[in-house]
């Protein structure tokens, strides 16, 4: 769960903590086995998902609002995540990733950081997820829009695409603070992996800069999309952005298999 808000449609989810250590080594002195390491940070606590993408707008759409760079102004607003009954504040978000393909439902993963775990018990939740399972709004590759790929493949034949946004972030620890009282947001990119069947043009040292827009608008069945606070997220990456990386392989008896992955940075 978000901010209290409705709960996100996850299929899996881990939290791990780990501390910040050293081994205590002293010259002319053997291993204290009371005193063996040093602490020199805080915590460290990942909080990692996989979840189902929904068109169904309860209030908001708040099962994915964290997709939106104005909900969190672009990684630098903390969050709170509910997992089970444990509380988990100062959560920011490492990055996100979805894949499309075609007849089957787009999935996505979320790692975030929390600089205010919980540290009571394990507890679980009385959410029902039931009532918020409407099929007609989940979202799958086939009822996906695909705008632009002639910016890249040779043809609009796409089976798979996968979309990862990536922040980098500095946390600022002060005097008489243990936890982190800020963050730096140091950057925000985007990567595109894209599969299909040719390539548009083979890159050279600089890549191949794009024309115009690429990507995938979400849809549902209905040809809703993903919103929030009235705008759409898609998995778009803008004009100005650059072709990295190309391949293309073919088996005995097989298809040609093209791959290229483009890369936007935001900040």
């Amino acid at each position: 769960m978000l901010d209290g808000s409705e709960p996100i449609l996850a299929t899996k989810v881990g939290v791990d903590f780990s501390t910040k250590n050293q081994v205590k080594r002293q010259l002319g002195a053997n291993i204290d086995a009371g005193d063996q390491l040093r602490f020199n940070g805080d915590v460290d606590c990942k909080i990692g998902l996989d979840f189902l993408v929904s068109t169904r707008d309860d209030g908001g759409n708040d099962f994915v609002n964290f997709l939106f760079d104005s909900f969190h102004n672009t990684g630098q607003n903390s969050m709170i995540l509910n997992v089970g009954g444990n509380i988990y504040n100062s959560c920011f978000i490492d990055s996100f990733s979805l894949t499309v393909r075609p007849f089957e439902t787009v999935m996505g993963n979320a790692t975030f950081s929390s600089y205010d775990p919980s540290d009571s018990v394990l507890t679980g939740a009385n959410t029902l997820l039931d009532t918020h399972l409407y099929t007609n709004d989940v979202v799958y590759g086939h009822n996906c829009l695909l705008s632009g790929a002639g910016n890249v493949v040779a043809s609009d034949i796409i089976n798979e695409l996968s979309y990862t946004k990536t922040y980098s972030r500095t946390p600022i620890y002060t005097l008489g603070s243990q936890q982190a009282t800020s963050q730096i947001v140091d950057g925000v990119e985007v990567d595109v992996n894209v599969q299909s069947t040719g390539l548009n043009q083979l890159i050279d040292f600089s890549g191949n800069k794009l024309s115009s827009d690429f990507g995938v608008g979400l849809r549902d069945v209905g040809g809703s999309g993903v919103t929030y606070s009235s705008s759409n997220f898609d998995l778009i990456v803008n004009s100005g952005a650059h072709v990295v990386a190309e391949g293309y392989s073919v088996d005995g008896g097989g298809t040609l298999v093209t791959k290229a992955t483009i890369k936007e940075v935001i900040l």
